[in-house]
């Protein structure tokens, strides 16, 4: 059910990652969609003929709507860097956009989910549920780690490695703010792998009743939307209030890393941006 949000989510991060190839993969996100997808559904030739001309018309949306907006975000980031100092509402600001942007992307994507559910197989119905257990399980392993010092050098591993490449090389001294701040951040796998097991078990249930259950159009399409919106307030209050500190204290150590750059790091983020907002402004023109 939340696949396809997924799917964009781990493109785009791919494209942030190496900015060279925006382009080149944007351009074929529909026939990497349809890849991942496949490997949660091992689709049939007949259900690829129906699911790619419908990822061809997302991908169209995406770039007609969304991309300007993607641009319009960036350049208010790029404003955020340029500043010598931020505050974490100003963080938060740009975080909450970029989750309305997703919360747009699902909308967009319920008619597909909605059309291919009921072309799927038992067998392929059993083959989504073994898949989603192989990500809890994936998961669990590289993120549940019993010692607290462990969890903390996962974490610090993969914010240093992101803060890079925007700012450029890090300092000691901002290495230890990083270690720091990530101490004292409410870290809780237990909570999170259980939220996980939730929406893994939630997203099965959703595409289990499209397939099976004599429901109308318009009411699947609401079963969707309520499996979405389930994804952006867990029906667990434990959980909601863990990833509310969670996103607090995010904001904040982002905030806390800009303020302790130098002018030079400033400008490696700017730069690292401005490459970003040209290549989209490209692709939000081509038709």
């Amino acid at each position: 059910m939340r696949l396809i949000q997924c799917s964009f989510m781990l493109l785009l991060t791919g494209l942030m990652s190496s900015c060279g190839f925006v382009q080149t993969a944007y351009n074929k996100a529909p026939q990497a969609l349809s890849w991942w997808l496949d490997d949660y559904f091992d689709f049939t030739q007949s259900q690829q003929s129906a699911l790619n001309p419908a990822l061809n018309r997302l991908h169209v949306w995406h770039r007609q709507h969304q991309l300007p907006l993607y641009i319009n975000t960036l350049k208010d980031l790029q404003s955020n860097v340029s500043k010598a100092r931020i505050s974490t509402g100003e963080v938060c600001e740009i975080t909450d956009n970029v989750k309305s942007l997703f919360g747009e992307l699902q909308l967009a994507s319920i008619p597909i989910i909605v059309d291919i559910a009921p072309l799927l197989s038992d067998k392929q119905l059993q083959y989504f549920q073994t898949k989603l257990d192989k990500r809890a399980q994936k998961w669990k392993s590289e993120w549940w780690q019993e010692a607290p010092d462990a969890q903390i050098e996962v974490r610090l591993e993969k914010i240093e490695s992101f803060s890079e490449k925007l700012y450029g090389e890090l300092s000691e001294s901002q290495q230890t703010l990083l270690k720091q701040s990530l101490t004292i951040a409410p870290i809780n796998p237990a909570l999170s792998y259980a939220e996980i097991l939730r929406r893994n078990t939630d997203a099965y249930d959703i595409i289990y009743a499209l397939n099976k259950q004599p429901i109308s159009t318009e009411n699947k399409a609401n079963l969707v939307k309520a499996g979405f919106d389930r994804l952006k307030k867990s029906p667990n209050p434990a959980y909601q209030a863990y990833a509310n500190q969670i996103n607090q204290r995010t904001c904040e150590i982002i905030a806390d890393l800009h303020n302790s750059t130098n002018a030079k790091q400033k400008q490696h983020a700017n730069d690292w941006l401005e490459g970003y907002i040209k290549d989209f402004t490209h692709l939000s023109t081509v038709k």
